[in-house]
């Protein structure tokens, strides 16, 4: 009797080792789940490789030539083609110098040019893209604006081109640098030097016409140089 007592007992310390073995990984294995769908990481959505993606597709040789002009806009049903409408407007950073011998004018602006191109039109993802920026500016169509009573000019690489493209989601895009001129102003200096001179900034196309291009400003410009006065801007388009 002492002997099968002795048997049932040590029969029943290795039933609970054996239950203890089995229950401990299965609870170890519980917990290894849970922690895993706790560690689960956030989906973040990169806008910036999205933007990209974008940029990839809208410029697609296939799809977009840079080439062709932009139709105009606010067409009726019958009209299929109508001129660019380009809106123009500028930031006078500063005056340097105005030269009543020579007749000119120096002049720092930033200037910027808008205008819409339908192919160009992109999903914002839902108000989360603003715009797409660009540096490179020959990837999309540009106006062939010139000065035309620009003397000398040039623009500012310091340290990298100053200028952008912006291509907002309905297809507007904005294009803005930073050039330094040279402009011609003949003076009237009969009653110098208690004289008024009013000097221009004449913007034109260099190819287009007027049914392929129109130049329109955007608003009235001023500038303000420090001091406490201003400078009114006379400008003409042709």
């Amino acid at each position: 009797m002492c002997q099968q007592g002795m048997f049932a007992y040590l029969g029943r310390g290795i039933l609970l080792i054996l239950m203890f073995l089995v229950t401990i990984p299965a609870k170890q294995n519980r917990d290894h789940k849970h922690n895993r769908i706790q560690r689960r990481p956030y989906h973040v959505v990169n806008y910036r490789q999205v933007e990209k993606q974008i940029l990839d597709d809208i410029l697609s040789p296939s799809i977009y030539d840079s080439h062709i002009r932009p139709r105009g806009t606010n067409l009726s049903a019958s009209e299929s083609d109508g001129p660019t409408i380009v809106l123009v407007n500028l930031y006078v950073r500063s005056f340097e110098k105005i030269d009543d011998v020579k007749m000119e004018f120096s002049v720092q602006i930033t200037f910027r040019q808008q205008w819409n191109d339908n192919r160009l039109e992109f999903n914002d993802q839902k108000g989360k893209i603003k715009y797409l920026t660009m540096t490179e500016r020959s990837k999309v169509w540009m106006p062939d604006t010139f000065f035309r009573n620009e003397k000398d000019g040039k623009f500012h690489n310091i340290i990298q081109p100053n200028l952008y493209v912006r291509v907002y989601p309905n297809g507007d895009v904005l294009y803005s640098i930073r050039v330094s001129l040279t402009l011609s102003c003949p003076m009237d200096l009969e009653l110098f030097p208690l004289d008024t001179q009013t000097c221009h900034l004449k913007v034109a196309s260099y190819g287009w016409t007027t049914k392929d291009l129109v130049y329109s400003w955007k608003k009235k410009a001023k500038a303000y140089d420090g001091t406490k006065r201003d400078y009114n801007l006379q400008s003409t388009i042709e």
